[in-house]
């Protein structure tokens, strides 16, 4: 079994198109002292904890993907997440909270397409949930590194590496009460590039990025949430996370360099709706225009897609989504679509949208556009313009 997403899309929608087991376990421990195991009966006049409150947390991660699913040495594991904070040690401020490690901060997705679209995970350290009247505000720094081949050279070598350093400083401020809650959001980030064997290196460049994430609650139904967002970055903050992106050449796979004059806007859209007892909705939006501003023209991305969900029982109920993903580049002088469309009938453990454990059969049904033949689904489907996947799934979280 293959994914079947489109060429020059961030994501696919992923009922009945996820080809791998995946896996976290997170491993998490409070401390409040003076007691190892329990909150400190002493309180403040205001009911605060008079005493720190320490956690520390693991995430481990398992990837083995569907293609080698038979041979153990191709699961690989990781290590995402490894981090401590320490709180209520500054006073008047309880509930503020200083962290260092490797994490997941902060993160925003859309659950349909697993599109985490402002996920700023990496190594590094700040302060959060420092409260400034009715919102909350966050610093944080955080780097990443890696190596690659440059791009900018001719006939570039991926052996012949050099080392690439990013870094970003986010602020923003959260929980603000607006018609639901708001979060806004913006970074400084700077990329730094060592030499390689030829002593040639890709010149330092730094960018900034606007993010604003609006929540709305009891949206069109008591159990509705919708989630809308606005972001626009340049040069390497247009990302939007904290890592790399990468391009394909005939050489290999190298870290894109960013250009001081490249950008990219996005706009998405994700709504969750439970509107009765036997029917539920998850509806999400995405547009995505991008400046390399390295004379590859520009690309567009737009998609959109719907899952509704009818609940015979609490328990028993069938889910089809349908997606159409929409990918336009200007420099290649290519414009397809693809679209998927998955029937699976489901046992969970509720009746609600993201009610879980769930235990689902599926067909999924894809097509795609010519100017996409021969770049979806491998080799399987090099000749196609079509696609069908079925089978069984157990998707489990909490």
């Amino acid at each position: 079994m293959v994914g079947f997403g489109a060429p020059g899309a961030a994501t696919k929608y992923r009922l009945g198109n996820e080809a791998e087991n995946y896996g976290e376990l997170i491993i998490g421990k409070s401390v409040y002292l003076p007691g190892t195991s329990r909150l400190n009966e002493e309180l403040r006049a205001d009911g605060t904890p008079v005493g720190p409150i320490a956690r520390v947390q693991l995430r481990i991660s398992m990837l083995s993907p569907y293609a080698t699913l038979g041979q153990n040495a191709t699961t690989t594991f990781g290590l995402p997440e490894a981090w401590a904070s320490i709180g209520n040690v500054v006073p008047g401020l309880p509930g503020a909270k200083f962290w260092a490690g490797r994490r997941f901060y902060r993160r925003h997705d859309i659950h349909m397409s697993d599109f985490f679209f402002w996920a700023m995970t990496g190594g590094g350290g700040g302060i959060e949930d420092v409260q400034v009247g009715p919102a909350k505000l966050a610093l944080a720094w955080i780097g990443f590194g890696s190596t690659s081949g440059l791009t900018s050279v001719p006939a570039p070598d991926p052996a012949n590496a050099a080392g690439f350093s990013k870094s970003t400083v986010d602020l923003r401020a959260y929980d603000i009460p607006v018609l639901g809650l708001l979060e806004v959001g913006a970074a400084l980030v700077t990329i730094r590039t060592g030499v390689d064997q030829s002593g040639q290196a890709l010149p330092d460049t730094v960018g900034g990025a606007f993010n604003l994430v609006h929540t709305a609650t009891r949206f069109l139904v008591p159990d509705g949430t919708n989630k809308l967002s606005l972001q626009f970055g340049t040069g390497p903050a247009k990302t939007f996370n904290s890592g790399f992106e990468t391009v394909d050449l005939p050489q290999g796979t190298f870290i894109r360099a960013d250009e001081r004059g490249s950008w990219r806007a996005r706009i998405t859209d994700h709504v969750i709706l439970n509107m009765a007892e036997h029917f539920s909705l998850g509806a999400a939006a995405v547009f995505q225009a991008t400046d390399q501003a390295d004379g590859t023209g520009r690309q567009f991305w737009y998609s959109t897609g719907v899952r509704p969900t009818v609940h015979f029982t609490r328990y028993i109920n069938v889910a089809m989504e349908g997606g159409v993903d929409w990918v336009r580049d200007t420099g290649a002088g290519t414009s397809g679509v693809l679209g998927k469309l998955t029937l699976a009938p489901q046992v969970s453990l509720g009746n609600r949208f993201e009610s879980r454990p769930a235990i689902r059969a599926f067909v999924t049904a894809a097509t795609w556009s010519d100017d996409f033949r021969g770049r979806v689904g491998g080799a399987d489907y090099a000749g196609r313009q079509y696609g069908v996947n079925g089978g069984m799934q157990m998707e489990a979280w909490w």
